[in-house]
């Protein structure tokens, strides 16, 4: 399974802090969203870029996960 194919995401940036949110498309994804999508993982896929810690903020009532990547 792709993550595109379960969820959407939004990102922006002001000066060195990052921020991706990730969105189920539908709430029964959010499970396999927060089961798979860890902070580790994220900073892993943004390595080079991210030289700071990732923070990772759940919201299971709308089934999404914001990260916070500090020096990107």
């Amino acid at each position: 399974m792709m993550l595109r194919d379960i969820a959407h995401s939004r990102a922006g940036d002001k000066g060195d802090i990052s921020n991706i949110s990730l969105i189920a498309y539908d709430e029964a994804h959010y499970p396999l969203l927060g089961q798979h999508v860890t902070a580790e993982m994220v900073r892993w896929h943004f390595a080079g870029i991210v030289r700071g810690p990732v923070q990772r903020y759940e919201m299971p009532t709308i089934g999404a996960l914001n990260f916070v990547l500090h020096g990107a």
